[in-house]
């Protein structure tokens, strides 16, 4: 039997649970779209959404910060970090290219 949990929201909530119930497919219960969403941003969880900005890294960040959290962080986020330097590698590199030229 499913468990009955009531929430409160807020004033500025109430447009996501109205945008909510526009894009939740028909024969979609709240609670299913509800879940589905939160499983989504769970599997993403590397998304800074409740991290406050003092806890992201940035290039400004001290080496040993990189590298306490490159140590700890979950393979799902090391392996998008590694995609992420990827990219901005090749960026730098057609920099550097147009630099020399």
């Amino acid at each position: 039997m499913a468990e009955i949990i009531t929430i409160s929201i807020p004033p500025e909530s109430r447009s996501l649970i109205k945008d909510v119930m526009k894009i939740k497919p028909d024969g979609t219960s709240f609670s299913k779209a509800l879940r589905l969403i939160i499983e989504d941003y769970l599997r993403n969880k590397s998304n800074p959404i409740l991290l406050s900005h003092q806890n992201t890294l940035t290039i400004h960040s001290k080496i040993e910060d990189w590298k306490k959290d490159i140590n700890e962080m979950e393979v799902e986020d090391f392996i998008r970090l590694q995609k992420k330097i990827s990219q901005i590698n090749n960026l730098v590199n057609k920099r550097v290219s147009k630099c020399l030229k």
